[in-house]
């Protein structure tokens, strides 16, 4: 028996066809087509004896179906379509649970996503019950994807990773035994062992060594850090190439737009940059140099160089009283 899909849309939401929303990774449509190796037409399907389905039977498979044909000897049509074997059409019920209003959307999104679930444990992955992983990514053994996480795209996790609550990983790569705590990753690649979070946001782009630490309030896009570096927290890394093991402090901002062009800053292993500094790109910090806290960069350093920038304080004594009255 040939099975068509016929692209009919039984309700739209935010622009998008019924048959088009997403359900954990793949759209109603191409469930059906991937279950039912079934062909899609678009407009009238070809004539003689066949099945015709509207893709509103996202978890429709092979076997219920066989199981509904068996049961309707002649033709039949009911609400998701209608199955022809010549003669007069008699009125059937549905083959399988179907997606007809909104209404119906919540509810399959989460059985989409337990089905996923499923299949990530075969595979030795534990996706908590919440948790949001699409059909597409790719999970190593021993990952746990704690409740509320959410994965998407093309996103692959090596062995032993763990993802908590309130993430959210999109084509993102992620090496084996990291952590990543309640950040935002977008189209990039983090090394083995490392720490992400919480409430890191990696941009595109970024390329992350191993046993980083990358903490909470950082942001990085589009930045090559080296093996061992620490960012503990309260930081931005735009545009920037770190070597191993540098050290960015708290409040440290890579200033890489001047309004008009973005551009890059460059950090040599062994350097440590202190507290609320600036680093005014384009500019180069040599291996092993130390940036005192406070200090606004535009010059390049040579490797082993301490630089220190900043204004000496104005003393009044016994003056906060003018300002505190």
């Amino acid at each position: 028996m040939k099975v068509y899909l016929v692209k009919r849309a039984f309700f739209t939401f935010r622009g998008k066809k019924s048959y088009e929303l997403d359900l954990a990774g793949e759209s109603c449509l191409a469930r059906m087509q991937r279950r039912l190796d079934a062909r899609i037409v678009d407009g009238a399907p070809p004539s003689g004896e066949k099945l015709v389905l509207y893709p509103v039977f996202p978890f429709l498979t092979p076997e219920k179906l066989a199981a509904y044909l068996s049961l309707h000897p002649g033709s039949v049509r009911f609400r998701g379509g209608f199955l022809e074997r010549g003669g007069s059409f008699s009125e059937g019920s549905d083959p399988d649970r179907g997606m007809y209003s909104l209404e119906d959307y919540p509810a399959m999104r989460a059985l989409a996503f337990r089905e996923n679930a499923l299949a990530f444990a075969a595979g030795g992955a534990l996706v908590e019950e919440g948790a949001q992983v699409d059909a597409g990514v790719l999970l190593g053994s021993g990952c746990i994807v704690r409740r509320g996480a959410v994965i998407r795209g093309e996103s692959v996790l090596g062995q032993n990773v763990t993802v908590s609550g309130g993430s959210l990983l999109e084509d993102a790569v992620v090496g084996a035994g990291t952590d990543v705590v309640s950040s935002h990753i977008s189209a990039s690649h983090i090394g083995d062992e490392c720490t992400i979070g919480p409430f890191a946001r990696l941009r595109p782009g970024n390329q992350i060594g191993n046993r980083v630490r990358i903490g909470a309030f950082v942001e990085c896009k589009n930045s090559a850090i080296g093996d061992g570096c620490k960012l503990s927290h309260l930081a931005y890394v735009g545009d920037a190439d770190l070597g191993e093991r540098v050290n960015v402090g708290c409040g440290v901002v890579f200033v890489n737009y001047d309004g008009r062009r973005k551009s890059r800053t460059c950090v040599g292993s062994g350097a440590f940059l202190g507290s609320n500094c600036n680093l005014v790109a384009p500019v180069r910090v040599g291996e092993g140099c130390f940036l005192a806290a406070g200090t606004t960069l535009t010059r390049d350093l040579d490797d082993g160089d301490f630089c220190i920038g900043r204004s000496r304080e104005t003393v009044k004594p016994g003056g906060a009283g003018k300002y505190l009255k």
